[in-house]
């Protein structure tokens, strides 16, 4: 096969982020926005990456080296360094496509690869983006090469470009929500765990506009917590709020999720990564008649998300775009990572 094009959603976490660096679960899940991604397999080593106006070509020699100089840095625990290597646009994707090239060329020989991506997802936005890229080229690179891919190993693969994106403090929880869709509950220890989910939950996204970077937020967060260890209780509270979550899930009680949403907001609020513009769109949401609104992601900017019945979608909406944000209504448990049909390469990149 020469072209090969595949899809994988946008995530909104909706409790535990930060807490799951720290050992406590979280709960993610996957939404009806998507990244598209056309791999060619090319007749000569060579790759190119191609995403809105960035642009990258190379060769496997490159990508050794490259893998190679991130390798040595993770070897070291080189934090800094790593966060200085998140300022490179494609470091996530080129990291995760050496990983795969090295892998396949064992079965398959050189490979070359042309890799282009297509998504209305602001980038850096909390949603997942790079998640998304990344489990959508693992298996569009997978496929094109022959190979069948089962999830599990398509999160791992994807994850080591969050490592970077994340300023090497990474769990693979975006990666994990991006390749299996649904709804997980994930922590380090025991991995992704796919919830029942019958009904799909009714979310407002409000993107602040605020640019941030994950990888100096995550940076903020370790320090912060150096500084006191004591303030490991304030993980400790996720997790509990994440256990109230999964039990409201269960019973469809979107009022206490709601509730646990807000509490949930408190404890970022005290872990620094709360910025005023994604207060402002929180509080105008809930004027509108949200049922809870909290960050979604590693904070510093990016977006909030706002649980809503479908009768306030539009108020909350409207609000939230008001308060100089920028809504996105999404439904949740979405599928995981797909191959798509060709034609749907020109519909994505002409609408």
């Amino acid at each position: 096969m020469s072209s090969v094009i595949s899809s994988a959603p946008a995530k909104i976490i909706l409790f535990g982020e930060h807490g799951v660096n720290r050992q406590q679960p979280a709960l993610a899940t996957a939404t009806n926005l998507r990244t598209y991604c056309r791999v060619t397999r090319r007749t000569d080593a060579g790759y190119s990456l191609q995403a809105q106006a960035h642009h990258e070509q190379g060769d496997l020699e490159g990508l050794e080296a490259f893998k190679a100089k991130i390798d040595s840095l993770r070897a070291a625990n080189a934090l800094d360094q790593i966060r200085e290597e998140a300022r490179d646009f494609f470091a996530p994707t080129r990291y995760v496509l050496a990983h795969l090239l090295t892998y396949l060329s064992a079965s398959t020989g050189a490979l070359g690869v042309d890799v282009e991506w297509h998504s209305r997802l602001p980038i850096g936005s909390g949603l997942g983006s790079g998640a998304a890229a990344s489990t959508s080229m693992v298996k569009a690179v997978c496929t094109v090469a022959g190979q069948e891919i089962a999830p599990a190993a398509i999160a791992q693969a994807a994850w080591q470009g969050d490592v970077i994106a994340h300023g090497g403090v990474a769990s693979s929880l975006d990666s994990s929500t991006s390749a299996y869709g649904g709804l997980l509950r994930y922590s380090v220890a025991a991995g992704a765990e796919l919830l029942p989910f019958d009904s799909p939950l009714n979310f407002v996204v409000g993107d602040t506009l605020v640019a941030h970077n994950t990888a100096a937020v995550n940076t903020h967060v370790r320090r912060w917590l150096e500084e006191k260890p004591v303030r490991m209780q304030h993980f400790r509270d996720m997790c509990w709020i994440v256990r109230q979550a999964v039990l409201a899930l269960q019973t469809g009680d979107q009022g206490a999720i709601g509730h646990l949403m807000n509490l949930h907001q408190l404890i970022q609020e005290k872990l620094g990564t709360s910025v005023l513009q994604a207060e402002a769109l929180i509080g105008a949401a809930l004027e509108a008649g949200a049922l809870g609104a909290k960050i979604s992601g590693s904070g510093g900017g990016g977006v909030i998300i706002a649980l809503v019945e479908p009768e306030r979608r539009d108020a909350v909406t409207t609000a939230i775009d008001q308060a100089g944000g920028r809504s996105y209504s999404v439904t949740t448990g979405s599928e995981g990572v797909r191959l798509e049909p060709s034609a749907v390469w020109d519909d994505v990149t002409q609408n």
